[in-house]
């Protein structure tokens, strides 16, 4: 799920300016807005329809019978909900932040064929991480991948620098990255104190050196090697 462990993170994937263009082979229908923590569908209950979100962040998420989750991927601008085969919903949709999505009406196959090959290599690269990645390397593929979904302008003293908005909460990123809430808390400061990102508010990260974060992504450096003060 994780893009930038295919085949390896790269920091030269990260956007360097927010995205001016819309969507190629947007149909128009109704758009809907909906507000945090709303389910836009729901696991095992009749096929929903293919939507594009325009704004904000989705959550896609299967549950066990005892209520434990597995976030299975974070979805955000440009990106198709809804693909899949069978009569019912394989998983659940949740908005993590206000959300405006769009169904889309009779898409294109080509369309239909970039969406699944996507949501495909997303799949295979989640199950490497969750398989085999440490948990600060999870954490450091978590925050490139968001990074490239949910880039924002950076203000003040951080001009110039990529800062986005971290929509999940660290329960939510925990449920993505199989980790425990404390686990991925501690990952986030010591990469703070490392000086590879920074965030006064926990809703919007910089990424200071997203090279050497890609580094740990990608397994090619131990956070242990960090010069931490």
């Amino acid at each position: 799920m994780l893009h930038f462990t295919l085949p390896a993170a790269d920091a030269r994937a990260l956007p360097s300016r927010l995205p001016t263009e819309t969507p190629a082979g947007r149909a128009c229908a109704t758009v809907h807005r909906l507000p945090p923590r709303t389910a836009l569908f729901l696991q095992g209950y009749a096929r929903a329809p293919l939507y594009r979100v325009i704004e904000g962040c989705v959550a896609l998420s299967q549950s066990l019978p005892d209520g434990r989750r597995q976030i299975i991927d974070m979805i955000g601008p440009g990106r198709m909900l809804g693909i899949g085969i069978g009569e019912f919903n394989r998983c659940t949709a949740e908005a993590l932040s206000f959300a405006t999505l769009e169904p889309i009406v009779d898409p294109d196959p080509s369309t239909l064929e970039h969406g699944l090959e996507q949501m495909v290599l997303r799949a295979q690269a989640h199950a490497t991480l969750l398989g085999r990645k440490t948990a600060p390397e999870r954490v450091a593929s978590a925050i490139l991948d968001l990074a490239g979904q949910f880039v924002r302008p950076a203000r003040g003293a951080k001009r110039g620098k990529l800062c986005f908005n971290l929509h999940p909460t660290r329960g939510d990123l925990a449920d993505w990255l199989g980790l425990t809430v404390e686990t991925v808390s501690r990952c986030f400061t010591r990469l703070k104190r490392a000086g590879l990102i920074d965030f006064t508010h926990p809703e919007i990260v910089t990424l200071l050196q997203p090279e050497a974060l890609a580094d740990i992504a990608a397994g090619n450096r131990s956070i242990e090697t960090l010069q931490i003060p």
